[in-house]
C-alpha cells in the first residue's frame, strides 16, 4: 500500500470490479479517457481476474481518507524504452477537484521514482481537460509536444498533449 495525505493506493482485488465498471459507465468519464474503448464484460474480467491484475499495465485503486474507493491509478513501463513509464489515473465523477488526482500521482510517481528507480514518466491527456493538465503541473509534469487531431471526442477531432517528468525533476520539486 502507498500512502498520500487524502488518499491510499493498494492493489486492485475482485471487488473492485464493480466500482471500476460503474465509473467506467459514466459517459464524461469516457469522453476524457481519449481511447472510448468499452472494458470487457464485468463477467469475463472477475472470470479472468488473476491474468487481469498480472498485465504488463498495473492497476493500483485509490481508496480516500473514508475508505471509499474513488477510482484507480495505471502505469506501465514503455515498450520500447528502458525505465520509462506511461502512468494513467481514472477518478469517479463525484470525487473530482477535491484534491484526489494531485495526491495519487504525486504518490505514484514518489512509488515510479524512488522505489523503482524509473528515469522518466510520461502521459497523455485530452487538449479539452484543463482541470488534469493543472493537476499534472501541480505534480511537476511538463508539457512537451501533442498529437495533433488524434482523438475524436465531443463530435470532433481533437489534440492529445504529451507531458513528461524526469526523476531528477521529481526529486527537485520533492525537496
Amino acid at each position: 500500500m502507498l500512502k498520500g495525505n487524502k488518499i491510499l493506493l493498494r492493489c486492485v482485488e475482485r471487488r473492485d470490479i464493480n466500482i471500476f465498471f460503474d465509473i467506467w459507465g459514466d459517459a464524461d468519464v469516457r469522453r476524457l479517457d481519449g481511447s472510448f474503448r468499452l472494458p470487457p464484460s464485468k463477467e469475463d474480467i472477475l472470470n479472468n481476474f488473476n491474468k487481469f491484475i498480472n498485465l504488463d499495465k498495473k492497476y493500483l485503486s485509490i481508496i480516500n481518507e473514508k475508505g471509499i474507493l474513488i477510482g484507480y491509478t495505471t502505469y506501465r513501463e514503455v515498450s520500447d524504452s528502458k525505465n520509462v513509464y506511461i502512468i494513467g489515473i481514472t477518478l469517479a465523477q463525484n470525487f473530482w477537484n477535491r484534491g484526489y488526482g494531485q495526491d495519487a500521482v504525486k504518490v505514484l510517481l514518489k512509488y515510479l521514482f524512488m522505489d523503482m528507480a524509473v528515469h522518466r514518466v510520461e502521459l497523455e491527456v485530452l487538449d479539452f481537460n484543463s482541470r488534469a493538465i493543472q493537476c499534472y503541473k501541480k505534480c511537476g509534469f511538463i508539457e512537451e509536444g501533442k498529437k495533433r487531431k488524434t482523438c475524436f471526442s465531443y463530435g470532433h477531432y481533437r489534440d492529445v498533449i504529451i507531458m513528461g517528468i524526469l526523476r531528477e525533476e521529481f526529486i527537485n520539486n520533492s525537496l
